[in-house]
């Protein structure tokens, strides 16, 4: 619970211009000039501020492993409604359902939330059962905050404003940058 109480509180305009303002450099390194302040988002800077562990790089499109995941995810008993496109949320197992919910729409920032898509079973399984995962098979959810962040500031800048919901990330970003500033005495 504390994890979470991290991301409380943001500045919404700051949020936006951030966003807006993100430039993409590699698919592991972006950068932002906001008021004054550059910040270099990597993802072992979203491991630092976060503690949320790095690992395995993975993408979205990487959907070999997405159903092999999806099988694993359910234990014996727990049968969930599958459609074409992937699994129906209000199917899915207590909390895993919910859970579901909140990682469509503020972590991959997908816009339909019915439906629990393949790649969502990567993240899902590493929530359900990293602890039993070994570390050099751990997902880096640093990374995929990295492109969910990237893609978002991508769709905002294409005119889609309801596309951000990584308000609480930035003012985290944000924050580390202003605690580590150094100013030179004069």
């Amino acid at each position: 619970m504390g994890f979470f109480k991290k991301f409380r509180g943001y500045d919404d305009e700051v949020a936006q211009e951030f966003a807006l303002s993100l430039t993409p450099l590699t698919r592991i390194h972006a950068t932002v000039v906001i008021r004054g302040l550059t910040i270099d988002p990597t993802p072992e800077l979203i491991n630092r501020v976060t503690t949320l562990p790095l690992g395995i790089p993975w993408r979205k499109e990487d959907k070999g492993d997405s159903q092999v995941s999806k099988r694993k995810l359910f234990l014996e008993g727990e049968e969930p409604t599958e459609d074409k496109n992937g699994v129906r949320k209000e199917s899915m197992p207590y909390p895993w359902n919910e859970v579901g919910y909140q990682l469509i729409k503020y972590i991959s920032c997908e816009g339909r939330y019915s439906v629990v898509y393949g790649y969502h079973f990567r993240i899902l399984e590493e929530l359900r059962f990293g602890a039993e995962t070994p570390p050099h098979q751990r997902l880096n959810i640093p990374y995929f905050l990295l492109q969910s962040l990237i893609d978002s500031s991508i769709k905002m800048k294409e005119g889609n404003s309801q596309q951000l919901a990584h308000h609480g990330l930035i003012r985290i970003l944000i924050e580390d940058v202003v605690q580590n500033l150094r100013t030179p005495i004069t």
